[in-house]
């Protein structure tokens, strides 16, 4: 009888103990990541020497317009709370980030008419570089997704005591995502601007001359 009785509180603990242990644990964070590739904006009131030197990126001696793009990320989210005994669970229920270009710039040299044949040969030629830009994003959208599911796998639900300390827990989980996607928002724009240097090659420019006559 006894070990009976003692069985009987063991197993009441052990469900006890498991019940505790559910609570504040296993909350689901869902995921969403899109893109915005941008509206170009064309500006050409300034000359190439201008525009070359306040670029952000190293620009090649070649060009003769520059496409300035700068990737970054926007975002909300929505928060699970469960209540307990008293006590108060919180994380994040739904991450909802955006993966879009804050800046997408082609300067064009002032000298060059909107009606010249060297404006339209220009034009044509920052084309490829804001495919450039544009096509990223969606190269680039599975690492951020596989990155913000990496960071939240180490995020874990909290019991809070108060309004402003369950805001305070959400808003610096939210954060933790964002600041771990830094490096690699500066690795896009990184690799952005390689590329786009590659495209400037002297026999690249050799052909774009060949199309008009008074550069």
């Amino acid at each position: 009888m006894r070990k009976s009785a003692s069985l009987f509180l063991f197993l009441l603990s052990f469900v006890f103990i498991q019940n505790a242990s559910a609570f504040c644990d296993g909350f689901e964070t869902k995921i969403s990541v899109s893109t915005n590739i941008g509206t170009v904006k064309y500006i050409t009131t300034r000359s190439k020497r201008d525009f070359i030197r306040s670029s952000p990126t190293p620009v090649s001696p070649n060009t003769l317009g520059l496409t300035v793009s700068r990737v970054g990320m926007t975002g909300g989210y929505t928060a699970n709370i469960e209540t307990e005994d008293g006590k108060t669970c919180v994380s994040l229920k739904t991450v909802d980030l955006k993966l879009a270009n804050d800046e997408l710039t082609v300067y064009i040299d002032k000298k060059y008419k909107p009606s010249s044949c060297e404006y339209k040969v220009i034009k044509n030629h920052e084309k490829h570089h804001v495919a450039v830009a544009q096509q990223a994003l969606i190269f680039f959208k599975p690492d951020i997704e596989a990155q913000v599911q990496k960071t939240i796998l180490n995020l874990r639900p909290q019991i809070v005591g108060s309004a402003k300390e369950r805001d305070e827990v959400l808003s610096n989980q939210f954060q933790q995502i964002i600041n771990d996607l830094q490096p690699l928002l500066e690795h896009i724009n990184k690799k952005t601007a390689e590329k786009n240097y590659q495209i400037d090659t002297p026999e690249s420019y050799a052909r774009t001359k060949e199309l008009c006559k008074n550069w």
